[in-house]
């Protein structure tokens, strides 16, 4: 028994220490970068909401894969609960496990298998941070979203609201509603203070009014007890019905494939990561604070955008 003990514990040990130090991911940040695959070009940019820096990309939430074999943009969710592990916030340990996954994933791995290998690297994260039950406490479950591309099967995949536009059309561009309801009211509360956007970059206090909402909707989160128009379903180790995964096959491969985090809140003209960042700037410029188009947070003060984003292009050759 005290060997069993033992050997449980060296492979907890082990778990923690594989998913402190994931796979290094190889991207370059803060800069348009341009590869190569068998079958097309890459195009993408990543950045932290904080802005350029080393610094700042090591708490980058956002991330992508790219392969001969998938496309892929994941966006760890915005920590509500206070809590770090092992001092990072778990928007970031949830885009690492993902991270490690893709890097390890062989070709055409069907979709529920991925989510399979996605959350058995949650379950060991789980078991190596036992002080907490995640399955009684979603607050506290590290969160994504997840969209990707499968080259061998040609299907598109997602989960949550990171998006797609694929030739021109655009996929899985819905918001959630407990997201709709708590930005109009952020946004009420607002403007019934009348505040600047200084005020609001200073403490966002339309922002702290819905905060309790927002720790609770994780109440919401993969719980398929919950009431239907509340519910929804991201990345966090828990099960995701097969019925709940938005899934488009395409009869062959496209020529342009566009994934995208949702710190780019629209598509430009041209699928052109500079014309992203130019309508990003735009955006940021005439709407700072999100409040004439409703989000659950604006720019905080020091920050260059509301949100980390990232922008992976492929192009077919």
């Amino acid at each position: 028994m005290k060997k069993l003990m033992s050997l449980s514990l060296a492979l907890l040990a082990t778990s923690a220490m594989v998913l402190a130090n994931p796979p290094a991911d190889n991207l370059i940040y803060d800069y348009e970068q341009h590869q190569t695959l068998k079958s097309g070009t890459i195009d993408y940019f990543i950045q932290s909401k904080n802005g350029a820096g080393a610094k700042n990309n090591a708490v980058c939430e956002d991330g992508l894969f790219f392969s001969d074999h998938y496309l892929a943009v994941f966006d760890g969710a915005t920590d509500k609960s206070g809590k770090k592990y092992d001092g990072k916030k778990g928007g970031r340990v949830a885009r690492d496990i993902i991270q490690a996954v893709f890097q390890e994933l062989p070709p055409n791995t069907p979709k529920e298998e991925v989510l399979t290998r996605i959350n058995q690297k949650y379950q060991e994260f789980y078991a190596a941070n036992s002080d907490m039950d995640f399955e009684k406490n979603p607050l506290f479950r590290p969160t994504a979203t997840l969209i990707w591309y499968n080259f061998d099967s040609n299907e598109l995949v997602a989960i949550g609201d990171s998006k797609a536009r694929i030739d021109g059309v655009p996929y899985n561009d819905g918001e959630k509603l407990v997201d709709t309801l708590n930005s109009a009211l952020r946004v009420k509360v607002i403007e019934a203070l009348k505040l600047s956007d200084e005020q609001i970059a200073e403490k966002d206090l339309g922002r702290d009014y819905i905060m309790p909402l927002l720790q609770r909707q994780s109440e919401f989160q993969n719980n398929p007890d919950a009431p239907e128009a509340f519910q929804f379903w991201a990345i966090d180790g828990f099960n995701i019905p097969p019925e709940q995964l938005r899934v488009w096959q395409f009869d062959k491969k496209p020529r342009v494939i566009e994934l995208v985090s949702d710190g780019y809140e629209e598509y430009p003209a041209n699928a052109v990561i500079a014309d992203y960042e130019t309508a990003l700037e735009s955006a940021l410029k005439n709407d700072p604070m999100r409040v004439k188009n409703p989000s659950t947070k604006g720019i905080s003060k020091g920050n260059y955008s509301f949100d980390d984003r990232a922008v992976l292009i492929y192009r077919a050759r």
